[in-house]
């Protein structure tokens, strides 16, 4: 009697389940009918793919809040006594971060959170915010410096917390310091053993439930297995998507339009895993023999693995880049050998994240598991199976028609794979933009690098055999766009401002390529860069070719380059010792007290851009009455923005941007200081000081940041002063040129020939309408200018971009149209005509230098 009542309680818990698992089937399908009433409130729910897991709980906004809002006065106290600057962290889950700036002054943005500096009374940080009554409130503590006033970039996450706010009683919290968010870091990735933990659970749950059931244990056979693990790894793939597009999972159910989000923006994960099961599944099906069928899934489940770690670590490099790792960031790291790329591995892949990894691929493994048993366990009856096996493809089918028709608002490289980005980054290395192979139109002149309608009296100096020494103050990612000399609203540069009517002034200059070794060649060796995503300096940094410094050294110069970065960097330090320089040093030969190093963990090491100064003038005085020149390399304008002073608030609501800002006026009192120490030397008549930037600085102008993914004026438009109070008197020159043109503008000036050689113009004595532009470590971009027309050409994608800069500066509007025909074919005409140009000079060089 009691196994009776046993089977007939097993019955009825077998055929409930398959109730429940049907009915689940249903709903799905009725979501993705239905999802079109939630996509409305898509913008809601989503969360930054960069935020700290404890704070990404914010609750979609809901309207009308701000009819009648209380609000109170919360007082927060943070005792830090080994930080010298705090900033709280925060954001308002009922309310958008845009209402939530306006309730406190001085409020900034960092990533998805609003940031207000705390003040510091007595190892007590202290501040007051405004906040509704009965709202949520998330914080954190951010550390950005210590004690002693050194650059830090520490988040602490365990003095945080969230409440609901119901009165005005103090927080009082003590700083630990035992752990770092790093708000580029994926938070889903943390919690790889959590996740774990719960998959096993639920296979336990499973697992009773079939032998409860008395449902025969069968091996699962490699071809079932191979499905269910590409499910489950294409599943896994679907969580990792979510975090890079901004949606938070534990409102898909709150929200089911956020499904198709997330099922759109992983089309490309759709395709590789159904590739990779195809591919598999018909290998395993034509194998012969268990050993032959063993290796076939043995190489199926590594490369599941191998998906799977990619998948995750892709997570926090589609924040950094913006886009999937590819063969030419590979490259441009130095091939991971970098001192930035071996301390961002040494910080991305720690002993906690590595066994997070882990846990993911085991959880792999896990969800497969399940996804069989519970195909076991709808079987039979057969009659279920073979309807609810049509019904779930048609509800497929219905999610990927509704998913198609949802606006994507991410970027191409939020949604592409990360296996496909890379291998197809690999053979498109290989293979030369449109540019390298197109038949130029017949009558097509020869391009001239050096080509410039010359002009008569028009800033050309005089008297200037009395100038003989030249020093370049080079600025990290000084883009011109915020200086104050060209229309920047931040009054960054009263020195150079003071220095205004003893220089002339350039309007026009651009770095022909965002990135630093391209800049230093085209510098130094008057010519454009390598049309690649490789260097010149790393792939042959002794390859023939005439600088400044190496003909100056020959006629009796002394000769010096002193930076406050790291040489290493693609061979940097290689390429400068072939150019006929006496003393190379970078920040670790250079004395300074202000030494960065982040504390926490390491992206790149320097010493104050001030120390420059007396480090070249302990050179200098040496031997005061001998020609010189010299080359200074700031670095505090790079990311991520060494500054150890008292920083200016400039109101632009972004910290990163802010520090970047206060690292240009920093270098602005480095410009000041060189210009004294020579007038005190009575060195400044007979020295040419030439002030210029490597290259610009973006920040989310274009939806990018940084300087090497894009093209556009904020990534390429540097300053260039030309200041000597004898030769200059407040010119400027409106003109279009690019930093391969400053040496050739420069020997003049000191009455040196000009090599044959070299590409650049003097941009005194000549005037151009032309610039050239190129980038290729996101996509194959190419730009041309043409007086106030820009044209960025996007081979990897076939796209064109037009603006006048004339009218639209900060190139918004797109005026790309069938009526710009003409303009656009010449611009690829000249584009066509310049890369096979360059290309050809350039591979010479590296033909004569294997010779």
């Amino acid at each position: 009697m009691t196994s009776m009542v046993t089977l007939v309680a097993a019955n009825m818990i077998r055929y409930r389940l398959r109730g429940i698992l049907f009915t689940v089937v249903v709903l799905i399908g009725a979501s993705v009918c239905k999802a079109n009433l939630w996509e409305k409130d898509i913008s809601r729910v989503m969360l930054s793919a960069a935020v700290p897991q404890h704070l990404s709980g914010t609750s979609p906004t809901t309207k009308g809040k701000e009819q009648s809002v209380k609000f109170i006065e919360k007082e927060l106290r943070y005792y830090a006594p080994e930080a010298g600057s705090v900033s709280i962290v925060w954001k308002s889950g009922n309310h958008t971060l845009e209402e939530a700036m306006s309730w406190n002054d001085h409020t900034g943005r960092v990533k998805s959170f609003l940031q207000n500096s705390m003040l510091l009374e007595q190892d007590t940080f202290k501040i007051r915010l405004r906040i509704p009554l009965g709202s949520s409130f998330e914080y954190l503590f951010w550390i950005s410096k210590n004690a002693q006033g050194h650059y830090q970039d520490h988040w602490d996450s365990h003095s945080g917390g969230r409440m609901v706010v119901s009165d005005a009683s103090p927080i009082l919290k003590e700083a630990q310091y035992v752990k770092r968010i790093d708000n580029k870091k994926s938070q889903i990735v943390a919690r790889g053993w959590m996740l774990l933990l719960v998959l096993l659970g639920v296979y336990g749950l499973l697992w009773g439930l079939r032998n409860r059931m008395l449902i025969t244990n069968s091996a699962v056979d490699k071809r079932g297995a191979i499905i269910s693990m590409g499910l489950s790894l294409l599943l896994f793939h679907a969580l990792a998507r979510s975090e890079i597009v901004g949606v938070d999972p534990r409102y898909i159910f709150k929200s089911p339009s956020l499904i198709l989000r997330i099922v759109k923006a992983g089309f490309e994960d759709f395709i590789y895993v159904i590739g990779l099961v195809l591919l598999f599944g018909i290998l395993e099906r034509w194998s012969r023999g268990i050993r032959l069928k063993n290796t076939v899934y043995g190489i199926f489940v590594f490369l599941v693995i191998l998906s799977t770690l990619v998948a995750y670590t892709n997570i926090s490099t589609v924040v950094y880049l913006g886009k999937p790792f590819n063969y030419q960031w590979f490259y441009y790291s130095d091939f991971l050998g970098s001192d930035d790329a071996t301390n961002a591995l040494q910080e991305n892949l720690s002993l906690k994240i590595l066994a997070n990894l882990m846990a993911f691929c085991l959880s792999v493994f896990i969800l497969s598991k399940i996804l069989y048993l519970s195909y076991q366990l709808i079987s039979v009856p057969r009659r279920v199976k073979y309807f609810v096996v049509p019904l779930s493809f048609m509800a497929v089918i219905l999610l990927f028609n509704r998913a198609y028709r949802v606006e994507g608002t991410w970027s191409k490289g939020q949604s592409q794979n990360a296996v496909i980005a890379f291998v197809h980054s690999i053979f498109s290395s290989s293979t030369e933009a449109s540019f390298f192979s197109a038949i130029l139109p017949e009558g097509t002149s020869e391009f001239s690098p050096t080509e410039g309608t010359p002009i008569v009296n028009v800033g050309k100096p005089e008297n200037k055999s009395h100038v003989k020494n030249v020093l370049f103050i080079v600025l990290e990612s000084a883009g011109s766009v915020y200086l104050d000399g060209y229309g920047g609203s931040y009054q960054l540069t009263p020195n150079l401002n003071s220095y205004e009517d003893e220089a002339v002034l350039f309007t026009d200059i651009y770095a022909h390529a965002p990135g630093t070794n391209q800049s230093l060649v085209s510098i130094l060796g008057s010519m454009y860069p390598y049309l690649s995503y490789k260097s010149l300096t790393n792939e042959a940094p002794d390859f023939d070719h005439p600088t400044m410094s190496s003909i100056l050294k020959k006629v009796g110069y002394r000769t010096s380059f002193f930076t406050s970065a790291d040489l290493n960097f693609l061979s940097s330090n290689k390429f400068l010792a072939n150019r006929g320089l006496d003393h190379i040093e970078d920040y670790r030969r250079i004395s300074c007290d202000e030494q960065f190093k982040q504390d926490i963990y390491e992206e790149g090491n320097g010493i104050d851009d001030i120390c420059l100064s007396d480090r070249f003038f302990s050179w200098l005085d040496e031997n005061s009455y001998q020609n010189f020149f010299s080359m200074i390399w700031t670095v505090q304008g790079h990311y991520p923005y060494f500054y150890a002073q008292e920083e200016v608030d400039f109101g632009v609501g972004d910290v990163y941007f802010n520090r970047y800002l206060n690292a240009l006026k920093h270098n602005d009192e480095l410009i000041g200081q060189v210009m004294r120490g020579l007038e005190s030397r009575g060195l400044a008549e007979t020295t040419l000081v030439v002030v210029t930037g490597d290259h610009g600085e973006a920040f989310g102008q274009h939806g990018q940041y940084g300087h090497g993914s894009s093209i556009y004026e904020e990534n390429l438009r540097v300053p260039l002063y030309f200041i000597n109070r004898s030769l200059f008197h407040g010119e400027q020159k409106k003109d279009i040129g690019g930093l391969k043109d400053l040496a050739t503008t420069v020997f003049p000036i000191i009455n040196k020939n000009i090599p044959e050689v070299w590409q650049g113009r003097d941009l005194l004595n000549t005037h151009f309408e032309e610039a050239f532009f190129f980038s290729p470590w996101s996509d194959y971009l190419f730009g041309y200018r043409k007086g106030n027309m820009k044209f960025i050409f996007n081979e990897s994608q076939n796209m064109v971009e037009a603006y006048d800069l004339s009218t639209d500066f900060g190139e918004k509007v797109n005026l790309f149209s069938p009526d710009l025909k003409d303009e656009v074919k010449h611009a690829r005409k000249r584009l066509g005509a310049w890369v096979q140009y360059q290309d050809k000079f350039v591979k010479g060089i590296l033909r004569k230098n294997d010779d």
